[in-house]
């Protein structure tokens, strides 16, 4: 037993001694990452802006000076020039001299008035399929800001029902003032003009509530509706019928009164004071009613979004992680596969059948150098992340050796089945540059594994990248402890790489 420790060790002294003597090798393995991440830190803005041409309708009145429409040139739309010439513009597009036109319709009035949605062209020219999203999405974003200047200019300048229930209680309070005057004097006929006169705005008043401009009061029965805004507008219409209904209730019991030849009783009078605190409501009411801003009407919702990780999203922050173990990844797989194929080109392979060795104790002293190799190069470049570029580290550092580890430990097992399948370096070298593109694609560094399809995923699942970056991420950025599945998941597939590896190399070291 222990002459098998010591030739384990003896292995893995001689990597690492080997590791040793090249410096500049080991300086290169952090340095190089580091500076590619360093010059990523300083060189991405996160802008995303295309120049855009706006074409504009040739009428009086229409400018055509960029500067005037500033506003519309936000972080996507950089409004370059205003022309009145589509055709021309479309040609600059061709030619690669802009990135987007937008066409501002000569009729768009006109399919507004007809019953139809305004069209607003818009023309880019793009091979990516994210950029081509990114501008669809934000035309979408334009188009609502286009809807709401046209709604919220069309309410301001409009005289809306929410303003006439105000004036129709003003109307209320003053038919009751000059009620309160005529019962005072004892003058029936000219009270119960004054009836008449209640009764008639009170009726134009209950017609006013049906037609309030209020979110959600219309006739539509969506989800959302049904959710939030309809409840929200039936509320505010039930409550000023009932406030129409107090106001009706009291001029009957008053015009009841009249009808007796009641003017000025004490029940008058108290059905008076009724009336005069009804009015009061229900124009207090429609004051809050009528002060909702045209704004507020366009835009009654917000969304307010929170974003609840521990530190903030940044590319940097989010690319780190992951970049340390696609690293680590291709560190191991490469050395790991190199090494064993170096010694058998080389014939060492030869003296090691004739030496008092085996191949497990070969493969574990190569694997427990790695091992110390890769944790000196991930401590390394976490530390230079942290303390030069600012990436946040605020986990155990004790969950992220372990997430290192059993990353490693699958990656240099994967190395080593590698080894036992190619039969040259050039073979060796081209394996891990496949395990790169790979581990680029489907492993979530790029796109989202949710957004393959299932069979993909599974092909995703035998790349140890998979497992580490998102631990790395969650340990490093915010604070959470790894996935389980996601922390054994590595060490079960290194075992399985570890074993068919030893089986090949046995092969390949038994004398035929």
């Amino acid at each position: 037993m222990g002459s098998l420790i010591v030739r384990t060790l003896a292995f893995c002294r001689k990597e690492l001694s080997s590791s040793a003597r090249q410096p500049l090798k080991v300086l290169g393995l952090v340095l190089g990452p580091f500076i590619i991440l360093a010059i990523f830190a300083t060189g991405y803005d996160g802008s995303n802006k295309f120049d855009t041409a706006l074409v504009v309708p040739n009428r009086q009145g229409i400018s055509t000076n960029p500067a005037d429409y500033s506003s519309f040139s936000k972080e996507t739309f950089n409004i370059v020039e205003v022309s009145t010439n589509q055709d021309a513009e479309i040609n600059k597009l061709k030619e690669g001299k802009l990135g987007v036109v937008i066409v501002v319709p000569d009729d768009a009035l006109d399919q507004i008035y007809s019953g139809k949605s305004a069209q607003f062209p818009v023309y880019y020219r793009q091979l990516s399929p994210l950029q081509a999203n990114y501008i669809e999405y934000n035309t979408y974003v334009y188009a609502s800001e286009f809807d709401k200047v046209l709604l919220r200019e069309a309410l301001e300048a409009a005289k809306p029902p929410n303003d006439q229930i105000k004036t129709y209680g003003e109307q209320l309070n003053s038919a009751t003032n000059q009620l309160q005057q005529d019962m005072q004097a004892n003058n029936v006929v000219a009270a119960k003009a004054d009836i008449a006169r209640l009764q008639a705005v009170t009726a134009l008043t209950r017609q006013g509530t049906a037609s309030l401009i209020i979110p959600g009061n219309g006739k539509g029965d969506s989800q959302q509706g049904q959710l939030i805004a309809q409840k929200v507008s039936q509320g505010v219409v039930t409550n000023l019928n009932n406030r129409v209904d107090a106001v009706d209730a009291q001029v009957n019991a008053i015009n009841d009164g009249l009808n007796r030849g009641d003017a000025n009783s004490s029940q008058q009078q108290q059905n008076l004071a009724k009336l005069k605190d009804a009015n009061t409501a229900l124009i207090s009411d429609a004051n809050k009613i009528a002060n909702i801003p045209a704004a507020v009407l366009v835009e009654p919702v917000l969304s307010q979004a929170k974003n609840l990780a521990s530190t903030g999203a940044s590319f940097l922050n989010f690319y780190a992680p992951a970049v340390v173990i696609l690293l680590l990844q291709h560190i191991g797989v490469t050395l790991a596969a190199l090494s064993i194929v170096r010694d058998r080109m080389l014939g060492a392979l030869e003296i090691f059948r004739v030496s008092p060795i085996n191949p497990t104790e070969i493969l574990f002293g190569k694997f427990l150098s790695y091992m110390i190799l890769l944790m000196v190069v991930s401590g390394l470049l976490i530390a230079a992340l942290h303390f030069l570029l600012g990436v946040p580290f605020i986990g155990d550092p004790l969950l992220a050796v372990g997430v290192i580890a059993s990353s490693s430990f699958a990656s240099i097992g994967l190395g080593f089945l590698i080894a036992g399948l190619a039969r040259t370096e050039t073979q060796a070298v081209q394996w891990s540059m496949l395990l790169i593109l790979a581990s680029l694609f489907f492993t979530g560094f790029i796109v989202p594994l949710n957004q393959f399809n299932e069979y993909v995923r599974y092909f995703s699942y035998i790349l140890p990248m998979t497992f580490g970056a998102t631990n790395l991420q969650d340990v490093m950025l915010d604070n959470r402890p790894p996935d389980l599945f996601y922390l054994l998941m590595p060490l079960a597939l290194g075992l399985v790489y570890f074993i068919i590896g030893r089986f090949l190399y046995k092969r390949q070291f038994s004398i035929s």
